[in-house]
């Protein structure tokens, strides 16, 4: 069985990397401009960690009869970020295909986010690991 869940997993990310390649070559023919790329990807995940940890500092905020404003504002500046992620595709391309897409590429850019954001995590611990050089001539 565990064999069919890899399969199957492996299946669906091909898929999903077959669908993206797809869109990026239909919407640079058509409208010349890139769906899914890297800077997408970057800003989504920005507006993603605004979110999330908006609404951690919002419940802990709540639970404490603390200020919530701090939290409500970071998930305001989060959904404004994807939100305009949004709207720059929509204005890019036609209404249809920029809000299909774009919700779509929103979804998809959830745990791709994660990922990263756990990447920049190691990135910055392994360079805290790094030791300084001296040369002592």
């Amino acid at each position: 069985m565990t064999v069919l869940t890899i399969i199957g997993i492996l299946a669906v990310l091909a898929l999903i990397f077959v669908i993206i390649e797809y869109v990026n070559k239909y919407s640079m023919k058509h409208y010349r401009y890139e769906f899914f790329t890297w800077a997408n990807l970057a800003v989504t995940a920005v507006g993603y960690v605004f979110i999330f940890f908006g609404h951690n500092w919002y419940v802990e905020a709540l639970s404490k009869s603390g200020d919530i404003l701090n939290g409500q504002i970071l998930m305001g500046i989060g959904v404004v970020v994807v939100l305009s992620m949004l709207v720059n595709h929509i204005r890019r391309t036609s209404i249809l295909f920029g809000t299909f897409f774009g919700v779509f590429q929103l979804i998809l850019y959830v745990p791709a986010s994660v990922v990263s954001f756990l990447a920049v995590i190691m990135l910055f611990a392994w360079a805290a690991e790094t030791k300084p050089v001296y040369n002592i001539n």
